[in-house]
């Protein structure tokens, strides 16, 4: 069979160029699809139109009054706002952006975010073959509709009703409404109203040629890419005017879903696409059948010319988080919700996702143009914190395969007031590094602990002097757990367990919040890489088996200093859309409620002891008393980490190697894990003094007060009755009371109306109780705990008598002195394990200084050893500047090498000045 010969709307002599075509030509074959459907009969597929036009027109005659009752109001304000929205574009909001800037808190511009350079071009500089092509794939109607196709319309609610797909019914009028004027992906029906009115009223103002104009200019083609002109840059090097066929095709399939075919992440995706379109204009008559299998045979042929360049934006860690900031901002004023808690890993990826594709499009956007970023950045803490993390990291100078030093350091400081991020450091430098590490995740180790399993074991009514068992515990996974000493220690308060990091009763209190609130509550402060599979590990969250960043961590243990409420860090005030007049998003510090006020203070307090007692105590800031936290270390010593916070102020910092092979296979050595605290230290004098912070403690609720020198305890939360309340109470107390008296009268003549007894039996069961009682009593106080048991079970024996006794009202007396005897008792006991907790404690401190003492010498040792060779290096450098020996500068850095590890070590080595000797006698300094 011969095959049918068409005219060929290509230009062979300029195959990227498509001719002119009908564009009704093979309208029916337009809404087959090529995967083998069969043409439906003309009649049937009539016949089936109608039958799904007449039940739509019955169900929306049955269902009006109910629609209108329930949405007309909100439809009517739709079609209102659609109008005022349309009567505000004008030409200009289409144009050319100026660049977007990033201003501090003080409103001085510090960034001009110019990567890209947009190509804006008139219709009349656009490729036909672009246009043409564009308008048969995306919008086949465009120039005989208004603004509103109703024939797409229809036909999209038949294709859900027949196929059960969902068909889009968006002209590309309404794509550029919904993604340039409304800048709104939300999926809700008043939304469509507005895109609906607006497209049409749009079409009144500018021709089709200006829409196409505009459409092609403002549209994301993936990567940082708006517009067909970038695109074309960008994915072939090439001016979009001479692109060629199956280039065309693949550009204009991007829109419709950047990510699922971007062609450098997914190349078989984009094929596809790419082969679709090209298919779409074989069936349109656009193209011929060789054409369309000579195009769609050829590769995707890419030659990608990187123009996004970010160094600009990635030389400043304040500003690309600033912009990470500004990016989710606009995802939430475009629609996206985001998320911190999934049912289970397959919705996890859907949204990381959704997510991913969300993020790049409008993160290209802000850097397309148009935006104001107000920020509380201050360039002058920013700068100060880097320095000091520079020095502090200064001995180190390792570098991996890509020349970055290693270990690497991440830092976040929030001020405790706002929740604004005052400083962020994401790695060593930013220069030709372009990881923010302060918002990369990583394992904590146990910095999880206080917001995983104490906060919440305060709130179920522990007290930082409640004692637990360090024991033997096996994880979920059936693997003991172990401390980071050997062996367990036997019972110990949560005090004291906390200091010293113990695992075992970490675990053991998350394993008692048997609902896993600490999931949620890690949801609610916005830990964004949780994911399903760490909820399985259960109680080991507590250990820090999940993986987090500095901010998140910060803002975490910010949360205590707020009574336990929570806001989410942030160094953006405002985002401001220059073009459309309108601020997208202002900050407003929403505070929500995390913790308890009460857990929040014991838990502060108890990380207090961290810094005076435990693991802590070279984080210990010389200028400032009261100071909470908390080390975390993970397997192997990959990770170290402490967040610390005052009043004022939280610092979250870690420091371990890119990778794991770097170094001695990722672990650190001991002076490298000694470098979060003395980061801390740094930084939180220096921060004390800049915000001028006054030395007062952290302020205890008026619910919480000190017990002894070490015990916090709960009061009981007393709340203002109002005066309903106070009325209702009262007349109710009152029918109580009498109701009681009638009862009482009743129940003391139990014995004889019921059980049929004499006053003289009656007073003889009660004579047993009560002499029984008295005996107890005589024993005094508990002698052992030994005892305990057998005293408990005298009180049994009572209890048994106590049950023959049939006057009630003396029964409910010998009931409640019974509680007493048990209540004392416990009390004994508790003080008796006291006793014998600080008897046990007092040998492991004993045992603890013994070993500190140890290594204290051996400290000391180090630093004589350091000390002589400090001594004799000094003499080596002078002698090679007073002689201007040429390797001076080798001597100078092997003098400030033993310096830093003199002070690794906590010891002293002041700064010299070395003269050269010359004319105009230079000098140089040993200053970090």
């Amino acid at each position: 069979m011969k095959e049918e010969r068409r005219k060929l709307p290509v230009d062979e002599q300029q195959p990227g160029v498509l001719s002119r075509t009908a564009r009704r030509q093979a309208a029916e074959a337009a809404r087959r699809h090529h995967h083998g459907h069969q043409p439906h009969k003309k009649h049937r597929g009539w016949k089936i139109f109608l039958l799904v036009l007449l039940t739509l027109l019955v169900l929306a005659g049955t269902a009006a009054g109910v629609a209108w009752a329930k949405y007309g109001g909100q439809a009517k304000q739709a079609i209102t706002d659609g109008y005022t929205i349309a009567a505000t574009v004008k030409r200009a909001d289409f144009s050319p952006k100026q660049p977007t800037v990033v201003k501090d808190k003080n409103g001085q511009v510090i960034r001009t975010l110019s990567p890209n350079q947009p190509i804006y071009l008139k219709y009349a500089q656009i490729n036909p073959g672009i246009t043409k092509g564009l308008v048969a794939v995306e919008d086949r109607r465009f120039y005989e509709h208004h603004g509103v196709d109703p024939y797409a319309v229809v036909r999209s609610l038949v294709s859900v009703l027949r196929r059960r797909q969902v068909q889009g019914g968006s002209t590309l009028t309404q794509q550029l409404v919904k993604n340039d004027i409304l800048k709104d992906q939300s999926q809700t029906p008043m939304r469509k109203v507005r895109e609906m009115v607006i497209a049409q009223e749009l079409e009144k103002k500018f021709s089709k040629h200006d829409i196409l104009e505009f459409y092609l200019n403002d549209t994301y083609f993936g990567h940082g890419q708006y517009g067909i002109g970038s695109a074309a840059k960008y994915y072939f090097n090439t001016d979009q005017s001479k692109l060629t066929l199956n280039q065309i095709a693949l550009l204009v399939g991007i829109p419709n879903n950047p990510t699922l075919y971007d062609p450098l992440n997914n190349p078989t995706g984009a094929r596809n696409r790419r082969n679709t379109v090209l298919y779409v204009w074989q069936q349109q008559g656009l193209i011929g059948s060789k054409v369309f299998a000579r195009e769609s045979a050829k590769p995707l042929g890419l030659n990608v010319t990187n123009t996004n360049t970010n160094s600009n934006i990635t030389d400043n860690y304040a500003v690309s988080y600033a912009l990470t900031n500004a990016t989710e901002a606009l995802m939430s004023a475009n629609g996206f919700t985001f998320q911190y808690a999934f049912k289970d890993t397959k919705a996890q990826q859907n949204y990381n996702a959704q997510y991913n594709r969300l993020y790049q499009q409008d993160y290209a956007q802000l850097l397309n143009g148009g935006y104001v970023i107000n920020t509380t950045i201050d360039m002058g803490i920013q700068q100060k914190i880097e320095q000091l993390a520079s020095q502090t990291y200064a001995p180190y100078t390792a570098k991996d395969s890509q020349g970055r030093l290693q270990p690497q350091v991440a830092s976040t400081v929030v001020d405790n007031q706002t929740g604004d991020v005052l400083a962020i450091i994401g790695g060593r430098s930013p220069q030709n590094d372009q990881v923010n590490r302060a918002l990369s995740a990583r394992p904590f180790g146990s910095t999880a602990k206080p917001i995983v399993a104490y906060a919440e074991a305060f709130s179920r009514g522990y007290t930082p002097m409640s004692t637990m068992v360090d024991k033997p515990v096996t994880n979920v996974n059936g693997q003991p757990l172990q401390n980071y000493y050997a062996g367990y220690h036997g019972s110990m308060t949560l005090r004291h367990a906390l200091e010293d990091s113990v695992n075992t009763v970490a675990f053991q209190l998350a394993a008692q919040d048997t609902q896993k609130s600490y999931y949620e509550k890690l949801g609610q402060m916005q830990f964004s890489a949780i994911t399903p599979s760490d909820l399985a590990n259960g109680p080991a969250m507590a250990l820090g088996s999940f993986r987090t960043n500095t901010t998140e961590m910060a803002g975490a243990y910010s949360t205590f200093s707020r009574s336990g409420q929570f806001i989410a860090p942030s160094n953006l005030t405002t985002l401001y859309d220059s073009y459309n007049r309108r601020t997208v998003f202002q900050n407003g510090h929403e505070k929500k409620n995390v913790f308890s006020a009460n857990a929040s203070y014991m838990m502060i307090n108890t990380m207090q002891g961290v810094l005076k007692n435990g693991l802590g105590k070279a984080a210990a800031l010389n200028n400032y008393p009261y100071t909470a936290g908390k080390t975390g270390t993970t397997d192997n010593y990959h990770d170290i980490s402490f967040v610390g916070l005052t009043p004022r102020f939280t610092i979250a910092n870690w420091t371990g190697y890119d990778s794991n092979n770097s170094g001695n296979n990722g672990e650190l050595t001991e002076s490298m894990q000694m470098l979060p605290m003395a980061l801390f230290k740094a930084e939180g004098q220096y921060l004390v003094s800049a915000l001028k912070e006054t030395k007062t403690d952290f302020p205890m609720p008026s619910t919480i007060r000190k017990v002894g020198n070490n015990n916090l305890e709960a009061l009981p939360e007393k709340q203002k009755k109002t005066a309903n309340d106070v009325i209702t109470a009262d007349l109710s107390q009152l029918a109580s009371e009498r109701k009681q008296a009638n009862a009482d009268r009743l129940t003391n003549l139990d014995y004889r109306l019921i059980y049929h007894l004499s006053k003289k039996e009656e007073d003889k069961r009660e004579k047993v109780v009560r002499t029984a009682i008295a005996d107890f009593n005589d024993q005094g106080e508990l002698p052992s705990l030994k005892k305990y048991d057998t005293w408990l079970k005298q009180i049994q024996d009572i209890r048994y008598k106590n049950q023959k006794v049939r006057r009630q009202s003396a029964k409910r007396s010998f009931d409640d002195q019974l509680n007493h005897l048990v209540r004392d008792l416990n009390y004994q006991q508790a003080l008796l394990q006291e006793e014998e907790s600080n008897a046990k404690l007092a040998k492991y401190n004993q045992q603890k200084a013994a070993i500190e003492s140890e290594r204290d010498k051996e400290r000391q040792a180090k630093l004589a050893e350091l000390q002589s060779q400090y001594d004799t290096q000094l003499a080596a450098t002078r002698q090679a500047y007073e002689t201007n020996a040429s390797d001076k500068e080798t001597q100078r850095q092997k003098l400030i090498s033993i310096m830093n590890e003199i002070r690794s070590y906590g010891g002293s080595a002041p700064d010299v000045t070395l003269n050269v000797p010359s004319d105009n006698s230079a000098s140089s300094s040993t200053r970090r």
